[in-house]
């Protein structure tokens, strides 16, 4: 008889368990994280991670005070990834825009930028690299909710192609 309560009790738990597990937030249509391949100043990069952290508002704070969103990640070889979106007011729903700001001197400047995506790579703690070119694709934009889309990055030394449908990392 013990032993059937016991059974009871650890099915109960189980069960509870997955009831809390299920109201987390969660990617959408089987798509989950981060994925992506290319090159970074001329070593290989990989990414492939569930639910890579979502970070809204100042991402590379040594750069000064400004408003991006980033997703960190690892790399399959385990050195940190982050995606960096300098300008997220050009991040709304069914946007398809050039990448560039290049020429913007300081975070506040790329901030202000509407005509095209400023989109950067940081590895590890190397500096963040910009990309000079490319195209970003936006499916879904709920901001600090859901991002999901498409990027293709010209980088100075490399390139980058990624998908992504990020949200916050359930607590």
């Amino acid at each position: 008889m013990t032993r059937r309560r016991l059974a009871a009790v650890a099915l109960a738990l189980v069960l509870a368990g997955c009831a809390t597990a299920s109201r987390a937030v969660q990617p959408r249509d089987g798509r989950s994280g981060l994925q992506g391949t290319g090159t970074l100043e001329g070593r290989q990069v990989a990414v492939g991670q569930g639910l890579p952290d979502l970070v809204v508002g100042d991402c590379d704070p040594i750069d000064g005070p400004d408003q991006d969103v980033c997703f960190v990640s690892d790399t399959i070889d385990g050195r940190t990834f982050v995606l960096i979106f300098e300008n997220p007011a050009v991040l709304v729903t069914g946007a398809s825009l050039p990448l560039g700001g290049a020429d913007c001197a300081s975070p506040e400047a790329c901030d202000a930028v509407t005509d095209v995506a400023v989109v950067s790579l940081k590895l590890g703690a190397d500096a963040a690299v910009r990309a000079e070119g490319g195209r970003l694709l936006l499916t879904r934009v709920e901001p600090f909710a859901n991002y999901v889309g498409e990027v293709i990055l010209e980088l100075p030394d490399g390139a980058f192609t990624g998908s992504f449908d990020v949200v916050p990392v359930p607590e």
